[in-house]
Formats: C-alpha cells, structure tokens, sequence
C-alpha cells in the first residue's frame, strides 16, 4: 500500500471514528438533541399560534404558518453551528484531541467527522420538524425535483454551518466565552426574513436582511415548496430576487471560508 493509500484509509477512518463518536454522545444525552429541537419548535409554536393572526395582516393565519414553516426549518438547519461548536470545543478541552495526535490521522479526518455526524443528526430534526409542521397545516405544493433540490439546499447549509461551528469551536477556547456567543450568533440568524418579509422592514435593516444568507436560503425553500404566499412583499434586492442562486452562492462560500479554517484552527489547537 502506497503512502498516499495510507493517508486515504487514515483519513476515511478517522472520520468514521468521530462520526460514531458524535452519534453515541448523542444517544447517550438525548436532551442535546431535543435542545435542536426545542428553539425553533418555540418559535413555530409563538409566532404560528400567538402573533400569527397578526402578522398575517388579517390574511389567514394557517397560510402564514405555512409561510413561516420554511424559515424555521433553516433555523433548525442552523443549530448545527452552535451544536458542533459546542462538542469541538468541549474535546479539545478534554483532552481527546491531544490523544488523536498519535494516530496517522488526516488534519480533516476529525472535523469531517464532526461535520457529517451533525448533519445526519440534522437530517432527523428536519424530518421531525416537517411532521410537525404537516400535523399543523403545513402543505407542500411542488413537483419532486423542486422538494430534491430544496432538501439538498437545506442539508448543505446544515453542513456548511457545521464546519463553521468546527472553526469557531477550535478559535474561541474558553467554554464559557463560547457560551455567551450562542446568543449574538441566533441573533443574527433571526436578523433575515424567517417570521416576515424583509419588505415590510425599514430601508436600512431591510437591506441587512435582504443580504444575510439566512433569508436567501429562506427564500429559496419558499419558492422550491411552493410556500411563497406573500410574494407581493418580496424586497428587491438579488438574493430575494433570485433565492435558489443567492442560496447556492452563499451555501459555496460558507464552505470555502469554514472549510479551511475548520481544518487549520483545529489542528493547530490539537
């Protein structure tokens, strides 16, 4: 076996090791998983049932919960951040990573395991989110290519966020420090269109919205599931113009910016 087949083999096992590593941990403390859970549900729950009648503008409040369900399937999808985060830098402290540095591992092997573990865990939330979004009104009204390429948007941001959670997990070393990011980071995910169009939102912050990846990939899931009921409100900028593009574009350049940085902060700090 040649140097390079070496590598591979290390590479490819490594992951397997941290994916099966992450998975048990979270058989073992299912609350991790129900905290996933828990943020968007409460939203969907609170702005649904409570505000929806009045953020539907006197319209019929189940079409804007069918409105909102896309927005809080990527905030689901965007757990994976401070969840991934959570765990790289929780093994760093521990001391596990110091004893992976014995092994003929790839710099990658270890995030990338993270990483497809997160997504996989991602994979179940959204499913459960969609059941209960279906048991609440939800209807999808697309053909099975538009559902595909919606799917494939919403798992690829789960992943690309999870790499950067790697990243940010591995630069930010005090726990507690990380801790008190988790807020500023959901702040500025819920800083898009999840609950309203960005519209109906003054010029400036209209803007800021507009260009956050969030809302692009909001967007997209709304026009790919045929939820985009409130299509008269879209602003007009690009991204909001043209979501399954901007979507794509932003998706590709998370990876390329976490990716990397994963790969390198981690190994430096193991």
């Amino acid at each position: 076996m040649s140097a390079t087949d070496t590598r591979s083999v290390s590479a490819f096992t490594g992951t397997a090791v941290l994916f099966g590593r992450v998975l048990q941990n979270y058989r073992n403390t299912p609350g991790l998983f129900a905290i996933t859970l828990a943020a968007p549900l409460g939203m969907m729950l609170l702005f649904g049932f409570v505000f929806g009648g009045a953020l539907a503008g006197g319209s019929d409040a189940a079409a804007y919960r069918a409105y909102l369900l896309p927005g809080v399937l990527v905030l689901v999808a965007a757990m994976g951040l401070t969840s991934t985060a959570s765990t790289a830098n929780a093994d760093l402290h521990s001391g596990f990573t110091d004893r992976l540095r014995a092994l003929p591992l790839s710099p990658a092997a270890a995030p990338a395991g993270y990483a497809l573990a997160e997504t996989v865990v991602g994979v179940v939330a959204l499913a459960l989110m969609s059941g209960i979004g279906y048991l609440m009104g939800w209807r999808i009204d697309a053909t099975f290519g538009e559902v595909a390429v919606a799917i494939a948007l919403l798992l690829a941001f789960r992943c690309a966020l999870s790499w950067l959670g790697i990243a940010l997990g591995a630069a930010v070393r005090d726990e507690q420090m990380l801790q008190q990011t988790a807020p500023l980071i959901f702040g500025v995910i819920m800083f898009s269109n999840v609950f309203v169009p960005t519209a109906s939102m003054p010029p400036v912050v209209a803007t800021i919205a507009e260009w956050n990846p969030v809302s692009a990939i909001v967007a997209a899931l709304r026009e790919l599931l045929g939820n985009d009921l409130l299509a008269d409100a879209t602003g007009e900028a690009w991204p909001v113009q043209h979501p399954v593009a901007a979507a794509t574009a932003w998706i590709a350049v998370l990876f390329a910016l976490a990716v990397p940085t994963a790969i390198r902060r981690y190994a430096a700090q193991a």
